[in-house]
């Protein structure tokens, strides 16, 4: 013969969870409880002091604007996730195409060439370009000569100051401009190959990755090349 359980034996979560969830529903006045509400009050209110169409009209509108601000929530809710997918989709159509991002480390390949640009936020006069190998030693001066706001691309075709073929490599592009006697830099972009794209914690943000393992948002894009 079976035995009756001993309170023990009684798991009481799901009863827990059955009052939580009548108690949330109590707590929740919809649309029609609302209006019940109101006939209600309507129909039991003191003859001699009747309700005010004002009254009355001012408790609608509150409760209208509550349901009007749900709405609203949600509809940004669901704005916001549009735009994270169409910045995912965006990102991901870079991916092998070159784009121009602050920097000044670029790779050289084998009979090609680095591309890259200056981000000049005022005119300057005598603008140059300078590389250097991946040990720090110079290479060549490219001379861009005066330069006007925006970005200024240049191409190093991988030639050294002497003429000679550079070797395939790790290189970096540093630019200035000549003021007087003195010398000041200006930032450097270069061109990078997109290898990947990457969603942030969430979702929410997208960057990508390029050839060189730096990662960088979308927002730090100057060009698509």
């Amino acid at each position: 013969m079976i035995g009756m359980p001993t309170n023990s034996e009684f798991d009481f979560s799901s009863f827990a969870l059955q009052d939580a969830q009548k108690q949330s529903s109590r707590n929740e006045l919809g649309q029609e409880e609302f209006l019940m509400l109101m006939l209600t009050q309507l129909q039991n209110q003191d003859p001699t002091k009747p309700m005010e169409d004002g009254e009355f009209i001012a408790q609608m509108a509150q409760f209208t604007t509550v349901e009007e601000l749900g709405g609203m929530s949600k509809s940004i809710e669901n704005l916001a996730s549009s735009l994270t997918s169409s910045s995912a989709l965006q990102a991901a159509t870079m991916v092998g195409r070159s784009v121009l991002v602050e920097g000044e480390s670029g790779v050289l390949p084998e009979g090609g060439s680095i591309k890259g640009g200056i981000n000049i936020e005022q005119p300057v006069g005598n603008a140059f370009v300078r590389v250097f190998d991946a040990s720090g030693q110079f290479v060549r001066e490219m001379p861009m000569g005066p330069q006007n706001v925006g970005v200024s691309q240049f191409e190093w075709d991988g030639l050294k100051s002497d003429g000679e073929p550079a070797e395939p490599g790790n290189y970096y592009v540093r630019a200035g401009f000549r003021n007087g006697e003195t010398e000041q830099a200006l930032t450097t972009l270069v061109a990078s190959k997109v290898e990947a794209v990457t969603l942030g914690a969430g979702g929410t943000t997208a960057q990508i990755t390029t050839e060189s393992g730096a990662q960088v948002g979308l927002s730090q894009i100057k060009a698509i090349m």
